[in-house]
């Protein structure tokens, strides 16, 4: 009778083991099908924000859904610097590449438009670059766009372009054996242009495009700046007339 009782034991022993074991099987299965689940809906989540900003591209409406009505998107546009006092993107210009700031607006078609910088002067600055710049000045008379070329040996933070005609664009090159960060800034009183626009998208999946309840978002942003056009592009070989015939 002792024996059978211990045996009694033993087995009940190994029950709860197995027991124990299978649920702890069952839970880190039920884990790793969310951790499954939830991997694909943030991936559906990525794919519809990335086809918010192609369906924003293609036809400009803010709202996106997916042929399957499973996953959305909502786009929003903020233009870059427009009525601001300076322009700094904050990006490290290499030596012998360079950066460009719009001092005329531009159309909803990407187009130059007319309404120009109104300040005397442009103020371009850096506060770690320390060497030889060049800037090319874009402007416009009448019909005709025109360049300045400036050679500067920069020596302080910021240095004075003066007002020519109706300005359009500077471009900022730095000349030396390294590059830097550089931002431009008004007079008091004036402002600048929108050089472009940054593009955020939030997908989302896991629910329903009425419901509040999704189960996975994503938000990707770009940034669009206006791009230069090819006459004023060939400019940069030119020394004083750009022609956009």
């Amino acid at each position: 009778m002792k024996n059978k009782g211990q045996i009694s034991i033993i087995v009940l022993l190994v029950s709860a083991v197995m027991l124990t074991l299978g649920m702890s099987m069952s839970k880190q299965e039920s884990v790793q099908i969310k951790i499954n689940t939830n991997d694909e809906l943030l991936k559906k989540a990525f794919d519809a924000a990335e086809s918010g900003i192609n369906y924003y591209l293609g036809t400009g409406a803010t709202n996106y859904s997916s042929p399957d009505s499973n996953s959305f998107a909502d786009i929003n546009t903020t233009k870059i610097s427009e009525g601001s006092d300076t322009i700094d993107f904050g990006e490290f210009v290499p030596a012998g590449n360079s950066e460009s700031y719009w001092l005329v607006n531009h159309f909803d078609n990407g187009e130059l438009g007319t309404n120009y910088y109104t300040g005397a002067s442009v103020d371009v600055c850096s506060n770690n670059y320390s060497g030889n710049v060049k800037v090319d000045y874009y402007y416009k008379i009448g019909s005709s766009f025109k360049l300045r070329r400036y050679m500067v040996d920069k020596k302080s933070d910021c240095f004075t372009i003066n007002k020519i005609g109706n300005p359009v664009l500077l471009a900022v090159t730095p000349l030396g054996d390294v590059g830097g960060k550089f931002y431009i800034k008004s007079v008091i009183g004036s402002t600048f242009a929108s050089q472009g626009f940054d593009l955020s998208s939030e997908g989302r999946a896991g629910g329903t495009e009425a419901g509040a309840n999704f189960q996975a978002s994503k938000k990707l942003t770009i940034r669009q700046r206006y791009l230069v056009p090819g006459f004023l592009i060939s400019g940069l070989m030119a020394d004083g007339s750009v022609s956009n015939k």
